[in-house]
């Protein structure tokens, strides 16, 4: 008896212990259960997506590029064919009277060949070129979710399939502009090759070559990004909108191309450029692992942040997460945004926000690297700023010019830019006297310039920005590759993106062939709109 009680006794104060730790491991599994359902509903996105791809693509490859390809080797043999027999059968016809009927026969069997038959029981034969049945999704274990599922990431709070529909409008309005610039470069380059002589014709075939391969990546994207696009729809998604700016982008860039094309060609010029023109974000794509695995871009190549920055025009935010800067402010970019075309920054108050990349300038590397070196490290907020103005006011020497015309250079001294190109200068005077030529820096090299090509861009002047032309956009990095750290920051040399360096065929034609409307970016105000602002 007593040894019941004891065991009682016992029993009542474990109790109090086993529900407390039965509540304890209540929470722990639901805090669990809840970070797996959030990781399978992310895998399952992930899945559709790329799926849905693939299931694009290979409807696209059965469709239309399997058939061009046979369509091709198969050329024009059952033409031929086909005349050679109804030629042989005629003549024998006219020559042997006592066969005709047999060759009668024969001329009409030779009649009905035809590649399309041919290719029908070519098919019927071989079911490894017909289109496969599309994919379907195969869910995991016990999930029964065959659709996309609205996540908000905390870091953000932003609805994640809101920003894969800005990102795939944005990459399909990126590929129709890229297939319809190669169309129209193939037309130039066929154009072109009719007058040619038998060494220009090579090269020129082998460049068209290159162009349609180019043209047919862009399709195969556009049809990817496309068929996502759809499946963001499917689900509720305002995708049209997004997918409407960056179209009505893309066309008012394409038309923009079109009249400065037909303006040189009206004045008797032709691109030097036109034959080495490529599409040269296509050249390290990687189809197979693009199906799988597309990150949001990434444009800062090998640059160090946080970086100095000049602010050249006024943009007042719109949204929560943006950012309103003025005319010669300075800032310091601390990364490169969400999506493209945007830029992280933060101003001598402690702001950060996003700012248009095309509105700023970046100070030049060698002020980023004495910040880096001895002015950022340990700091941080309105300190670190205060330590990048101090410096940048006792660099005396860094000033900025924009290029209003095309130049190159005469002699080896001297600098050859596009239009647009944000060049450094150097010296201004040689002994005292003004030359009209001024020694500048641009991508990495040091020359003169004449100085009437150019326009000094001043922050401190509030009517400087009345005299500037209306910039073209410059031309900006390929959205697929990291270019070369040669080409993405120099020393002593202002950001390529900005100075027009980013590509190496910098023709007018040209100039403005890569597309990145993410968050459908204002472009740069025209003297236009900038006189019509400056006005009371």
């Amino acid at each position: 008896m007593c040894d019941i009680l004891t065991r009682l006794k016992k029993s009542d104060r474990g109790i109090f212990h086993s529900k407390a730790s039965l509540q304890k491991l209540s929470a722990k599994f639901s805090a669990q259960l809840s970070d797996c359902t959030q990781q399978m509903a992310e895998a399952r996105n992930e899945y559709l997506f790329a799926l849905t791809a693939a299931n694009a693509h290979l409807d696209l490859y059965y469709q239309s590029h399997l058939p061009d390809i046979m369509k091709v080797l198969d050329g024009d043999l059952y033409e031929r064919l086909r005349d050679y027999l109804s030629l042989i059968n005629k003549t024998e016809l006219s020559t042997c009277r006592s066969t005709q009927e047999r060759f009668r026969d024969s001329l009409e069997a030779s009649l009905q060949v035809s590649r399309q038959q041919n290719l029908q029981l070519f098919l019927k034969d071989s079911s490894v070129f017909s289109p496969n049945p599309i994919q379907q999704f195969q869910p995991a274990g016990a999930d029964k979710i065959q659709k996309l599922v609205t996540l908000i990431k905390a870091s953000d709070e932003m609805n994640v399939l809101d920003k894969e529909a800005r990102r795939w409008t944005s990459r399909s309005a990126r590929d129709y502009k890229l297939k319809t610039h190669g169309e129209r470069v193939l037309q130039r380059l066929e154009d072109r090759r009719k007058n040619a002589s038998e060494e220009e014709v090579i090269s020129i075939i082998q460049k068209m070559e290159e162009v349609k391969e180019s043209v047919r990546k862009a399709e195969v994207s556009k049809v990817k990004a496309d068929a996502r696009v759809e499946l963001l729809r499917q689900v509720g998604v305002d995708v049209d909108t997004w997918l409407s700016g960056a179209m009505t982008q893309a066309d008012e860039e394409l038309e923009q191309e079109r009249r400065l094309s037909e303006a040189r060609m009206s004045n008797g010029e032709m691109s030097p450029t036109m034959e080495d023109f490529d599409f040269s974000e296509f050249e390290d794509m990687d189809d197979g692992g693009e199906i799988f695995e597309e990150s949001p871009l990434s444009l800062s190549g090998n640059r160090s942040y946080p970086t100095p920055c000049h602010v050249l025009y006024n943009y007042k935010a719109s949204q929560a997460d943006e950012l309103t800067i003025t005319q010669g402010e300075r800032l310091e970019v601390m990364e490169d945004g969400d999506v493209e075309e945007w830029v992280k920054a933060r101003n001598k108050n402690g702001q950060v926000g996003y700012v248009p990349e095309k509105y700023i300038t970046y100070i030049n590397q060698r002020v980023a690297e004495s910040l880096s070196a001895g002015h950022i490290v340990g700091l941080s907020g309105a300190q670190c700023f205060s330590g990048i103005l101090e410096l940048e006011r006792s660099d005396a020497t860094v000033s900025l010019a924009r290029a209003l015309y095309d130049y190159e250079g005469q002699s080896e001294e001297e600098l050859t830019f596009p239009e647009g190109a944000i060049i450094q200068i150097v010296r201004r005077e040689e002994g005292g006297i003004d030359d009209g030529f001024w020694k500048g820096e641009f991508n990495g090299r040091v020359g003169v310039f004449p100085s009437l090509v150019v326009e000094e861009l001043t922050g401190d002047d509030p009517n400087s920005s009345q005299e500037l032309p209306s910039p073209a956009p410059p031309p900006f990095s390929p959205p697929m590759l990291s270019p070369p750290s040669n080409q993405r920051l120099s020393a002593n040399d202002a950001d390529p993106r900005q100075n027009g360096s980013g590509s190496a065929h910098s023709s007018p034609d040209f100039a403005a062939t890569r597309l990145r409307p993410m968050r459908a970016a204002p472009p740069p105000p025209t003297k236009g709109t900038e006189s019509t602002s400056s006005d009371p």
